[in-house]
């Protein structure tokens, strides 16, 4: 029986690995001009502001709805829920265009602005309502699957 394991758990290894991509997408071209450093409960910096001149289109970081279009500490803000208790924010928005209900992934959200004297776009991760470095969870990250547990039978089987 141990043998067999063995080369089940052998031909798992050689199979070809299946890649999905995980991740949410950068909500403008740009570099990060003011990084994630949440000090303090209500002081810091939660979120990343991306350098982006007045006006740029700023895309949604993933499929979702529109949870949230208003003012946020004088700036403007758009919230996507993503579901799984995924949300992301977009401030200093010159405009939004989003509206309530859906947006997929990529869709224009808004266009970005100035806050605090800099042309920048600042942009928030929360899961569970707990504010996460967004670098952490930026771009796509081949994953294999082949070995992975799956608790329910894989995606292509159901």
């Amino acid at each position: 029986m141990r043998a067999m394991a063995c080369l089940v758990l052998a031909m798992a290894v050689l199979a070809p690995a299946p890649e999905i991509c995980v991740g949410l997408a950068a909500p403008v071209d740009g570099r990060v001009v003011a990084g994630f450093a949440p000090i303090g409960r209500w002081a810091g910096h939660w979120g990343v502001d991306f350098g982006a001149d007045p006006g740029t289109s700023v895309r949604a970081a993933g499929a979702g709805v529109v949870s949230f279009d208003g003012t946020v500490a004088g700036n403007r803000t758009v919230t996507i829920d993503h579901g799984g208790g995924l949300k992301t924010s977009y401030s200093y928005l010159e405009t939004a265009s989003a509206g309530p209900g859906r947006v997929m992934a990529g869709s224009v959200i808004a266009r970005s602005g100035r806050a605090h004297g800099s042309e920048a776009l600042h942009f928030s991760v929360r899961i569970d309502d707990v504010y996460i470095d967004p670098m952490s969870v930026l771009g796509c990250l081949p994953v294999d699957l082949t070995n992975a547990l799956w608790l329910l039978p894989p995606p292509e089987s159901r």
